[in-house]
């Protein structure tokens, strides 16, 4: 009896290692490029990413990615501050992008521009100014 429970306890200890494994072999996110021209590479562009909680806060220079990983089922939202222009996107939201494994965003001139293959691009969410 003492060996089925030991076999049973080690088999348990494999399944959660491959099932760990495989979740984070498919994690979902988004990715945030400060695309901005370099005359702006004096101007912070301040980013807030939240969910239920703040999940990060930075500077992002020009040229630089924001990438953040993601639970499936919440949505996170994105404050941008760039001088006096500010905007808001959902840098992920379930009932959107459901399916794809990552979210891309660009920050230009004009605003945000939303992909999920990096390539073809939508803006998304103008600059606002107060």
């Amino acid at each position: 009896m003492a060996n089925h429970s030991l076999l049973f306890s080690l088999a348990l200890v494999i399944f959660f290692l491959c099932a760990t494994l495989h979740a984070e072999s498919s994690t979902t996110g988004f990715e945030i490029k400060n695309d901005l021209p370099e005359e702006y590479a004096d101007v912070p562009l301040d980013l807030l990413v939240k969910s239920n909680q703040i999940i990060d806060h930075q500077v992002l220079k020009v040229g630089k990615t924001l990438k953040v990983g993601v639970t499936q089922n919440a949505i996170y939202y994105v404050r941008a501050i760039l001088g006096n222009k500010f905007a808001s996107v959902h840098g992920f939201d379930p009932s959107r992008d459901a399916g794809h494994k990552t979210v891309f965003w660009l920050v230009k001139e004009d605003g945000f521009y939303f992909s999920y293959d990096n390539a073809s691009w939508k803006k998304d969410s103008p600059w606002e100014t107060d």
